[in-house]
Protein backbone atom coordinates (compact mmCIF):
# COMPACT_ATOMS: atom_id res chain seq x y z
CA UNK A 1 0.00 0.00 0.00
CA UNK A 2 3.04 2.21 1.00
CA UNK A 3 4.69 1.89 -2.42
CA UNK A 4 1.36 2.61 -4.23
CA UNK A 5 1.13 5.41 -2.74
CA UNK A 6 4.10 6.79 -3.72
CA UNK A 7 3.87 5.85 -7.34
CA UNK A 8 0.62 7.85 -7.12
CA UNK A 9 2.01 11.23 -5.55
CA UNK A 10 5.52 10.87 -7.13
CA UNK A 11 3.41 12.01 -10.92
CA UNK A 12 1.12 14.24 -9.39
CA UNK A 13 4.12 16.41 -7.77
CA UNK A 14 5.59 16.67 -11.51
CA UNK A 15 2.34 17.49 -12.80
CA UNK A 16 2.49 20.39 -10.26
CA UNK A 17 5.46 21.51 -11.17
CA UNK A 18 5.00 21.49 -14.78
CA UNK A 19 2.07 23.42 -14.58
CA UNK A 20 4.06 26.14 -12.27
CA UNK A 21 7.01 25.93 -14.37
CA UNK A 22 4.66 26.51 -17.82
CA UNK A 23 2.66 29.00 -16.25
CA UNK A 24 6.42 31.24 -15.32
CA UNK A 25 7.77 30.22 -18.89
CA UNK A 26 4.71 32.80 -20.29
CA UNK A 27 5.23 35.20 -17.28
CA UNK A 28 8.80 35.56 -18.83
CA UNK A 29 7.71 36.41 -22.35
CA UNK A 30 7.44 39.94 -21.25
CA UNK A 31 4.30 39.99 -19.21
CA UNK A 32 5.18 40.22 -15.84
CA UNK A 33 5.14 43.17 -14.34
CA UNK A 34 5.95 43.99 -10.41
CA UNK A 35 4.53 46.98 -8.02
CA UNK A 36 6.68 48.58 -5.65
CA UNK A 37 5.50 49.18 -2.34
CA UNK A 38 7.12 50.94 0.53
CA UNK A 39 7.88 47.89 3.30
CA UNK A 40 5.47 49.96 5.98
CA UNK A 41 2.66 50.27 3.42
CA UNK A 42 0.16 49.46 6.39
CA UNK A 43 -2.79 48.78 3.44
CA UNK A 44 -0.80 46.05 2.29
CA UNK A 45 0.47 44.84 5.60
CA UNK A 46 -3.12 44.71 6.80
CA UNK A 47 -3.69 42.59 4.05
CA UNK A 48 -1.25 40.09 5.10
CA UNK A 49 -2.79 40.11 8.89
CA UNK A 50 -6.08 39.15 6.65
CA UNK A 51 -4.46 36.10 5.15
CA UNK A 52 -2.82 34.90 8.13
CA UNK A 53 -6.10 35.42 10.29
CA UNK A 54 -7.92 33.37 7.73
CA UNK A 55 -5.19 30.68 6.98
CA UNK A 56 -6.87 27.89 8.88
CA UNK A 57 -9.51 27.55 5.90
CA UNK A 58 -6.48 27.32 3.70
CA UNK A 59 -4.55 24.68 5.30
CA UNK A 60 -8.10 22.96 6.26
CA UNK A 61 -8.61 22.69 2.57
CA UNK A 62 -5.41 21.76 1.98
CA UNK A 63 -5.23 18.96 3.80
CA UNK A 64 -7.97 16.75 2.03
CA UNK A 65 -7.56 18.18 -1.24
CA UNK A 66 -3.74 18.78 -1.72
CA UNK A 67 -2.80 16.33 -4.29
CA UNK A 68 -6.30 16.66 -6.12
CA UNK A 69 -5.81 17.95 -9.96
CA UNK A 70 -8.94 19.67 -9.13
CA UNK A 71 -7.31 22.20 -6.63
CA UNK A 72 -4.80 24.30 -6.56
CA UNK A 73 -3.15 25.68 -3.56
CA UNK A 74 -0.54 28.82 -3.35
CA UNK A 75 0.73 30.94 -0.44
CA UNK A 76 2.86 34.25 -1.53
CA UNK A 77 5.71 34.96 0.44
CA UNK A 78 8.78 37.14 0.96
CA UNK A 79 11.94 35.68 -1.00
CA UNK A 80 15.54 37.24 -0.12
CA UNK A 81 19.27 37.00 -1.93
CA UNK A 82 21.41 39.81 0.04
CA UNK A 83 19.59 43.28 0.15
CA UNK A 84 17.15 42.56 -2.40
CA UNK A 85 13.64 40.92 -2.12
CA UNK A 86 10.76 39.64 -4.08
CA UNK A 87 7.11 38.80 -2.77
CA UNK A 88 6.24 35.91 -5.18
CA UNK A 89 4.26 32.62 -5.64
CA UNK A 90 4.89 28.77 -4.65
CA UNK A 91 2.69 25.98 -5.19
CA UNK A 92 2.18 23.91 -2.14
CA UNK A 93 0.94 20.57 -1.49
CA UNK A 94 1.78 19.75 2.21
CA UNK A 95 2.14 21.51 5.15
CA UNK A 96 3.35 19.84 8.53
CA UNK A 97 5.13 21.59 11.68
CA UNK A 98 3.95 24.95 10.90
CA UNK A 99 5.57 24.93 7.58
CA UNK A 100 4.22 24.60 3.74
CA UNK A 101 5.94 22.20 0.83
CA UNK A 102 5.76 23.09 -2.52
CA UNK A 103 6.87 24.44 -5.73
CA UNK A 104 8.45 27.94 -6.62
CA UNK A 105 5.74 29.12 -8.95
CA UNK A 106 6.50 32.36 -9.89
CA UNK A 107 9.31 34.85 -12.13
CA UNK A 108 11.65 36.34 -10.47
CA UNK A 109 12.57 39.53 -11.67
CA UNK A 110 16.07 40.33 -9.57
CA UNK A 111 16.48 37.46 -7.37
CA UNK A 112 18.90 34.66 -9.17
CA UNK A 113 18.78 32.47 -6.42
CA UNK A 114 15.48 30.77 -7.18
CA UNK A 115 14.28 29.45 -10.49
CA UNK A 116 10.78 28.32 -11.45
CA UNK A 117 10.09 24.54 -10.17
CA UNK A 118 12.50 25.29 -7.29
CA UNK A 119 11.38 23.71 -4.00
CA UNK A 120 10.56 25.36 -1.30
CA UNK A 121 9.83 25.04 2.60
CA UNK A 122 7.84 28.00 3.60
CA UNK A 123 6.73 28.52 7.54
CA UNK A 124 3.25 29.37 7.93
CA UNK A 125 4.26 33.02 9.83
CA UNK A 126 5.82 33.88 6.86
CA UNK A 127 2.92 33.60 4.17
CA UNK A 128 1.85 37.20 3.01
CA UNK A 129 -1.57 35.73 0.88
CA UNK A 130 -2.59 32.87 -0.16
CA UNK A 131 -5.11 31.78 -3.10
CA UNK A 132 -7.39 28.52 -3.89
CA UNK A 133 -8.70 28.14 -6.86
CA UNK A 134 -10.92 25.63 -6.97
CA UNK A 135 -11.55 24.25 -10.81
CA UNK A 136 -14.16 21.78 -9.61
CA UNK A 137 -16.67 24.14 -8.95
CA UNK A 138 -15.15 27.25 -10.09
CA UNK A 139 -14.64 29.12 -7.31
CA UNK A 140 -11.58 30.68 -5.61
CA UNK A 141 -11.21 32.17 -2.01
CA UNK A 142 -8.05 34.04 -0.71
CA UNK A 143 -5.24 36.16 -2.97
CA UNK A 144 -6.18 39.48 -0.74
CA UNK A 145 -3.91 41.52 -1.86
CA UNK A 146 -4.62 41.03 -5.87
CA UNK A 147 -7.20 44.07 -5.66
CA UNK A 148 -4.73 46.61 -4.10
CA UNK A 149 -1.61 45.16 -5.99
CA UNK A 150 -3.56 46.28 -9.47
CA UNK A 151 -4.52 49.28 -8.09
CA UNK A 152 -1.58 50.38 -7.73
CA UNK A 153 0.02 49.25 -11.08
CA UNK A 154 -2.98 51.25 -12.52
CA UNK A 155 -1.32 54.28 -10.82
CA UNK A 156 1.83 53.96 -12.29
CA UNK A 157 0.84 53.35 -15.24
Amino acid sequence: MEMAKKWFIVPVLLLLAAGACNNADKEKTGTVQSVNLKTDDEQFLALKDTAQARINTFIDSLKPHALDSNYRFLVKSDFVDGKEHEHMWSVVYKYADGKFTGIFADSALYLKNIQPGAPVLIKQADVEDWAIYDYLHNKDMGNFSDKYLRSKKKEKE
